[in-house]
């Protein structure tokens, strides 16, 4: 039987050239339409995708010339389209009803889950022994793996592999894991299938299969009377090509194959085969030749529509070489010198430093293109970290790229609303999600948006900064109004006193806290339903988002009560499609806890995207590979050309081994890449070519696409390094827009107030903030600057030790005799009470109470150890001293002053932490208990007499597992002098002294960071405000090293 083969050259446009082939009657008798605008009305035509049918459809519209004519029927038949196939049927077949993406991933994921239950940890470890394995914990995993196996059963099916011959796969011959995955494949050999039959209804891939053989049939027992023709597809599944059979043997039928290498040498062509190469399935023609031979038919019974220019065939020619098997490249020693200088005429290689210049030689070698009136150009790339780069680098030249991959919906306003509302809902304890819930752009609650942000920033400062507790949306509208309750009105009427509200409560204005108090209790009403789920039962898909969904639209109410801004535009209808689907969803028996609900809603969402529609060029394009196909531009871009990115590489799969494969004739690994190679030639077609890569990606060095390096290797240096330099202008622009006059950076600040500004009042602890950073006194004593209040936070190392502090304070002032036998459970009796008002969280008082008891007895064994030398404690105790002749004060709370029997002090510091140290103490850097006993030394404290003797100045240590007593002083040693504590006292109050009155002088600057404890670390309050990881790398650390 004659068959009717054509192919478009890589050279010339595909679509259009079938557009103008159709018209002109160039395919031969029958398939030809003329001018006669109704002629093609009776015309069907399949193509791979819905683009590619968009896009013809346009094709014939301009090679009409703008005239009235009835398109012909354009329906795609490629992969991913089998709901439209299937509601294209016009002929008498049954189809049994097939089961939808969503609802066969719940039924896979019940499977999966079935399965993980049944295989018990014992199996496990006696099939694996100590080879890990990773194995679906959670409703998400779950669904993934399903989606996994989900592609797994429509790549067999279209294979139309038998799914027994999964099951006939010998056990012996496989490593132990293989072994593993073969009883968890027994979902796909015996369960799923009994489930399909058992339900009636099938999958969209036998169901493409059924259409398939049916369309064929039918189109053998009864001709149609109109042309027929599939054009531009590669597929090999056994239905498609018995479909191409079926098209290409009508008499006005017609199969017209995409880039068929004609120039190819028989011999090269031949090796194309599994058969005799492994790597076969890699090579561009590899597809092709597989049609080929499913038909029964050679390159000679291909017609070839058009001829195209000599430039671009000699171009063809060139790449047909470059790209021909490895066996054959024997043949470049007799070909190189075969190709002229048009080989390579036209095309352009970019390559870049790295990605992000990447990204921009390409927006400049795209708005090179687009500089030619009416001139188009695209981007191709599989990467789509690329592909987005470039989109943003565009607008440098307001270009707004018609990008076809869109947005992943999760990272438009809807998605980030469902999820975040998930995360506050179901994993409380963190104020980041809730601070972006209450501030999100679309959660109005019923209030003019800019009223529902001023209410959202006043929550922010009257709740949720400079507390300690658990950020639980639940019990939003009781700390808040707990909050405001300690702000009471005057008795008089006038101003209120906002006594008891914290520092960043007091920044909010009367109006806006009434209004966080609405807002906030709108938004607990709003989400409640959500709460209610907390402790509910596992329930199933549907049945959460039903609620999820009514609080969503609830949160999104405007001031008429309607959720517009919800579904308004691409992303809120994407996002009303996507609840629809969840909330339509067939119970399946896939039920999870509520706490999993957010990462279920996040797997569901991964694969929804939402395309831009309007207001985007209509030249400019960035497309995938397969949004690529059979499209056509002026200039194209391939990007990314790097292994492992373009082409990826050959991986078997999750499932199923190379040899497994092999086994049930699935195709390789390196069918992929064929694929993409296949992609690469038809790209190479368009009149100008650029081709880019980044020599290093991730920090290290790339290589090449293999289809770049053997351009290079047949074309040799000569035309290897014009093809760069040809590109190099494009990095040239780009570097040159990158480029910037040198700034001066910012110079260390050194303010100079007025003496009549500066302060002459310190307290002890702001004392060693001097010694280190004279900017943050400046700032937060002179500016008034203070910094914002953390988020509220879980407790942490500082509450801790204020806790463990208040305890022992509160022992010591109780009169209870630490020699006592009661001593013990006295002090624990002060722990429990303060641990009971501290309210923390289980977890932490798990970590904290044990330690508490290891300190109590350390503590009390400390204390009975001195308890004979000691008159009176002190505790808490707060005093100060002013140098008459200087006029400064100094003044501070020791946490201890006990009077000895002799008639001295001990000053006492409790420390939960390493810092300061001992070292630090003893030089001055950290003054603060030296500093304590100067005062004590002066008559300071209120403990009786003008002045006391220092005894000691100590440290005590709160550890983990034990209580450690430093002290300050120190005996004479070989290396060292001895150290009284007096003298250290008298010391640390005269070097105050000097250094308050350093600061009152009109030419002494504060400096930032004159002495930092850590050189590399700007984490301090007024760090960002100095700028000073700016001067500093600079170099304006020098002054004053970091002791450490």
């Amino acid at each position: 039987m004659r068959l009717n083969l054509f192919s478009i050259p890589l050279r010339l446009p595909f679509l259009p050239t079938l557009a103008d082939a159709l018209l002109s009657g160039r395919m031969g008798p029958g398939l030809g339409a003329g001018r006669d605008p109704l002629a093609l009305a009776g015309t069907l035509i399949y193509v791979p995708t819905r683009r590619a049918a968009r896009s013809l459809a346009f094709a014939f519209q301009e090679a009409l010339g703008g005239g009235s004519a009835i398109l012909p029927q354009i329906r795609p038949i490629g992969e991913g389209e089998e709901a439209e196939l299937l509601q294209s049927v016009d002929h008498a077949t049954s189809f049994e009803p097939v089961m939808g993406e969503l609802e066969r991933r719940l039924h896979l994921a019940r499977l999966v889950r079935t399965w993980r239950t049944a295989t018990r940890e014992a199996e496990l470890r006696a099939l694996l022994g100590d080879e890990d394995a990773v194995l679906p914990a959670s409703a998400a995993d779950a669904l993934y793996l399903a989606s996994d196996l989900g592609s797994l059963l429509d790549e067999i099916e279209t294979e139309g592999v038998p799914f027994g011959q999964l099951a006939d796969l010998a056990p012996g011959d496989l490593a132990e894991w293989w072994r593993l995955t073969l009883t968890f494949l027994k979902i796909v050999t015996e369960y799923w299938p009994a489930e399909l039959a058992a339900d009636g209804r099938s999958s969209e891939a036998h169901a493409k299969n059924a259409w398939l053989a049916a369309e064929a049939a039918r189109l053998r027992a009864h001709p149609p009377e109109g042309p027929v023709i599939l054009a531009g597809s590669t597929a090999t599944a056994p239905h498609t090509i018995e479909l191409m059979a079926a098209i290409a043997g009508l008499e006005r039928g017609a199969l017209v194959l995409p880039g068929l290498d004609m120039h190819l040498d028989d011999r090269a062509f031949s090796a194309l085969d599994r058969s005799h190469s492994i790597a076969a399935p890699g090579h561009p023609q590899y597809g092709l030749r597989r049609i080929l031979d499913g038909l029964g038919a050679s390159r000679a019974d291909v017609t070839c529509l058009g001829a195209g220019s000599e430039r671009l065939a000699a171009r063809e020619a060139f790449l047909s070489d470059a790209l021909r098997p490895a066996e054959t490249t024997d043949h470049w020693s007799r070909s190189a010198g075969e190709h002229g200088e048009d080989a390579v005429a036209g095309i352009e290689m970019i390559e870049a430093s790295d990605p992000r210049e990447e990204a921009l030689a390409i927006a400049c070698a795209m708005r090179d293109a687009l500089s030619q009136a009416g001139a188009t150009t695209a981007l191709v790339t599989p990467d789509r970290n690329l592909a987005r780069r470039v989109v943003i680098e565009l607008e440098r030249f307001g270009i707004r790229a018609n990008d076809s991959a869109g947005r992943p919906l999760k990272a438009t306003a809807p998605g980030s609303l469902a999820l975040t509302l998930l995360s506050v809902v179901f994993a409380p304890g963190d104020p980041i999600p809730l601070l972006a819930l209450l501030k999100h752009p679309l959660a109005c609650l019923g209030m003019p948006p800019a009223e529902a942000r001023r209410a959202a920033r006043a929550i922010e400062l009257i709740a949720l900064r400079g507390t300690v507790d658990l950020a639980d949306a639940a019990n939003l509208s009781e700390i808040v109004d707990a909050r405001l309750g300690a702000s009471e009105p005057a008795e008089d009427g006038g101003s209120e006193i906002r006594r008891g509200l914290s520092r960043p409560a007091r920044l909010v204005s009367k109006e806006d806290r009434a209004l966080a108090g609405r807002y906030a209790r709108s938004f607990v009403e709003a989400i409640a339903p959500l709460i209610a789920l907390r402790e509910s039962e596992d329930l199933e898909l549907a049945d959460y988002a039903r609620v999820t969904t009514s609080v969503l639209e609830d949160l999104c109410r405007d001031e008429k009560g309607h959720a517009r801004e919800l579904y308004a535009e691409e992303p809120g209808r994407a996002m009303a499609d996507f609840l629809a689907s969840l909330v339509a969803a067939p119970k399946t028996g896939f039920a999870f806890p509520p706490r999993e609900l957010e990462d279920v809603t996040d797997a569901l969402m991964a694969g929804v995207t939402v395309r831009p529609k309007g207001g985007l060029s209509a030249r400019a394009f960035v497309w995938g590979t397969l949004e690529a196909r059979l499209q056509s531009v002026d200039t194209v871009i391939l990007g990314g050309l790097n292994e492992g990115g373009w082409p990826s590489g050959a991986r078997s799969g999750a499932f199923l081994s190379r040899m497994m494969r092999s086994e049930i004739a699935l195709d390789p690994p390196e069918r992929r890449i064929g694929l993409a190679a296949h992609d690469f030639w038809m790209a190479m077609g368009a009149r100008r070519v650029i081709l880019s890569r980044a020599a290093r990606a991730d920090g290290a060095p790339t290589i090449a696409a293999r289809w770049v390096q053997r351009i290079a290797a047949l074309g040799g240096p000569k035309r290897a390094a014009s093809l760069g330099e040809s590109g190099r202008v494009y990095l040239d622009a780009a570097r040159r827009l990158e480029a910037s006059d040198p700034v001066a950076r910012a110079p260390r600040p050194e303010p100079r107030p007025p003496v009549e500004l500066r302060p002459a009042r310190y307290s002890v602890t702001e004392v060693e903030t001097l010694i280190r950073d004279p900017y943050a006194i400046h700032a937060r004593r002179i500016m008034q600057i203070e910094p914002l209040d953390p988020l509220m936070r879980s407790p942490n190392a500082a509450e801790r030790g204020s806790l463990y502090h208040a305890i022992l304070a509160d022992f010591a002032t109780s009169g209870e005799d630490p020699m006592a036998g009661t001593a013990f459970a006295a002090l624990l009796d002060i722990a429990r009470t303060h641990f009971d008002a501290a309210r923390l969280p289980v977890e932490i008082e798990a970590f904290w109470w044990p330690r508490m008891e290891a300190i109590a007895e350390g503590y009390l064994a400390w204390e009975r150890g001195r308890n004979a030398r000691v008159a009176r404690r002190h505790v808490e105790i707060g005093g100060g001293t002013r140098f008459d002749l200087s006029d400064v004060e100094l003044v501070g709370k020791a946490d201890r002053v006990d009077v000895m029997t002799d008639g001295s002090v001990e000053i006492i510091d409790f420390k939960t932490g390493t810092r300061p140290s001992v070292k630090q103490a003893r030089t001055l850097l950290a003054p603060q208990l030296p500093l304590e006993g100067g005062m004590a030394l002066r008559g300071g404290f209120d403990i009786g007499g003008a002045g006391h003797r220092i005894g000691d100045l100590v440290y005590v240590r709160l550890r983990e597992r034990e209580v450690v007593a430093e002290s300050l002083a120190m005996e004479a040693t070989k290396s060292a002098d001895a150290l009284d504590p007096n003298d250290l006292s008298e010391r640390a109050v005269q070097r105050f002294e000097a250094l308050a009155v350093h600061y009152l002088t009109p030419e002494t600057p504060f400096k930032s960071r004159f002495r930092p404890a850590f050189a590399g670390d700007f984490t301090g309050p007024y760090d960002h405000l100095a700028r000073s990881r700016e001067w500093a790398v600079a170099g304006g650390e020098s002054e004053g090293a970091s002791e450490e």
